[in-house]
């Protein structure tokens, strides 16, 4: 359940440890509570973010920690500092940048009020033109995202947002737009990510990446995934639609109306460029935000000399939902187990493989091991036996789960028919490692964990479970190494830092 546990949540004009004075809450999110605060030190106005799951491990709560210590963007929000606050029980904090604004989801509320008024937003439509509706300011709001976008991608590692949706697009004065919430930002092959539970975020999602699970990839993937959230939120602001309705045709990608179907005023060049974006293939969308913003720019050019022959906006929507957006609201709603119940009658009436893995991954966040345990040995034959890639994401779910809890044996089994299905698979190949490590195999865990090093260098989780497994084999010089590599990834690491200084007067530094 969303909650801050065994806290309570802090009120406004209230000073947290010897940190923070709470000057107001200014919202409840998604994923936190945001408070306005002073910064104790300087007196610097700053925003402070509480997540609701704050008994969750630090790496799972912490939001944009490779931004931290960076050049700011104008167009990004910065990200000053995160950790837990002893004198408050560690409650876990997020410290950015203050930034007075309106997302841009309100106002797109406030643009569908308008439009159902008949007012205008392109030219050759027949009524009268409201600024704050008219394509050149979204088209204004839209580079801004771009270049936030860019910035990020074209860092060393670079960094995916992963959630392009209006709620994290703040618009302030004179229509500054910043880019925010990075809990489900992600590094290359990223371990731990921020799971795609909310609903509308899904639908912002592309095709490959709008499962419940985590998101990981390559850079190139990742970037792929996030040309295509730029094509649904250029989509929306052309039609006041979105693509798709519901997850089960997000993750289809079943056909939809072209933009220009919807709104006459689209030109056919900016039309081009939405559906590039928006293809079912990485591949065929654009490969970098560079690529885009050239064709972005060029059609916006022609959108502006383009007149419609007539006027056919249509913001009318009739969203539709069924099973799959039942169990990514209770998911949202963090009620695992109505998400759980809700799948698994989807997988007894329609053996719906997709259904499927939605329940194990509902009850691996219920952290309801026995009851996996037992949905794994009722299908029995199809987890050991299909290669269909909804199971394959269910086993790599029951993987992790009978790892946890301790069902050796069973997780051993899952393991090798993963590994003949898909040999490469990251997931698979680190959970092998973690089998090893498990059953004191160290060398050939390190083994395993240094062909991975090799195929994805640099990357926190391998290097991590390389430190480990040096120092069970109680080879320090090795993982003083391993250690230096993670510090690099992350300099400001609290635990990390303690060990580098045990590390000293071990003397192997």
């Amino acid at each position: 359940m969303n909650q801050v546990a065994g806290l309570f949540l802090p009120k406004a004009n209230k000073q947290l440890g010897d940190k923070y004075y709470l000057l107001e809450c200014l919202g409840d999110g998604t994923h936190g509570w945001v408070y306005r605060a002073e910064r104790l030190a300087d007196g610097q106005t700053v925003a402070i973010k509480i997540p609701k799951q704050n008994s969750q491990p630090d790496r799972i709560l912490a939001e944009g920690k490779e931004l931290i210590g960076l050049d700011p963007h104008p167009n990004v929000i910065q990200v000053f500092e995160m950790g837990r606050i002893a004198s408050e029980k560690h409650l876990y904090v997020i410290e950015m940048e203050y930034f007075p604004s309106e997302t841009l989801a309100q106002k797109l509320e406030n643009r569908e009020f308008h439009l159902n008024r008949s007012e205008k937003a392109f030219p050759g439509n027949e009524y009268e033109c409201v600024a704050v509706n008219s394509p050149k300011y979204y088209f204004n709001v839209f580079e801004q995202v771009l270049d936030a976008v860019d910035y990020l991608s074209d860092l060393v590692p670079p960094i995916s947002h992963g959630d392009i949706k209006p709620h994290n697009i703040l618009i302030g004065q004179n229509d500054l737009v910043k880019l925010t919430d990075f809990g489900s930002s992600a590094l290359p092959l990223e371990f731990y990510v921020r799971t795609r539970e909310n609903g509308g975020t899904v639908l912002y999602s592309a095709p490959e990446f709008c499962d419940c699970g985590s998101r990981k990839g390559t850079t190139e993937e990742l970037l792929f995934g996030d040309v295509y959230s730029l094509g649904v939120l250029l989509y929306q602001l052309m039609t006041g639609r979105l693509p798709h309705d519901t997850q089960i045709e997000v993750r289809s990608h079943a056909p939809f109306a072209k933009p220009s179907e919807i709104n006459s005023g689209v030109c056919p060049e900016l039309e081009a460029v939405i559906l590039k974006c928006l293809n079912k293939h990485p591949q065929d969308r654009y490969g970098s935000i560079q690529a885009l913003k050239a064709d972005f720019q060029a059609s916006k050019q022609r959108q502006h000399v383009f007149t419609a022959p007539k006027n056919t906006i249509n913001t009318t929507s009739t969203t539709r939902k069924d099973w799959s957006s039942e169990v990514t609201q209770a998911l949202e709603d963090t009620d695992y187990k109505a998400a759980a119940k809700t799948a698994q009658l989807e997988y007894q009436r329609s053996k719906n493989n997709y259904a499927l893995f939605l329940q194990c991954h509902a009850l691996y966040r219920d952290e309801r091991w026995n009851d996996l345990e037992q949905l794994i040995e009722d299908n029995h034959s199809v987890f050991m036996n299909s290669g269909d890639s909804d199971i394959e994401s269910a086993r790599v779910i029951a993987i992790k789960a009978m790892l946890k809890w301790r069902n050796i044996d069973l997780a051993k089994d899952l393991i090798e028919i993963a590994r003949i299905n898909d040999a490469d698979n990251f997931d698979v190949s680190l959970c092998h490692a973690s089998l090893l490590g498990l059953n004191a195999r160290y060398e050939e865990a390190k083994t395993e964990l240094e062909k991975l090093n090799k195929l994805f260098p640099m990357q926190k989780t391998i290097l991590t479970r390389l430190l480990q497994v040096c120092e069970q084999l109680r080879d320090y010089n090795t993982s003083a190494g391993y250690l230096r590599a993670l510090l690099r990834l992350v300099k400001s690491d609290e635990k990390l830092n303690q060990k580098r200084q045990q590390y000293e007067r071990l003397g192997v530094w």
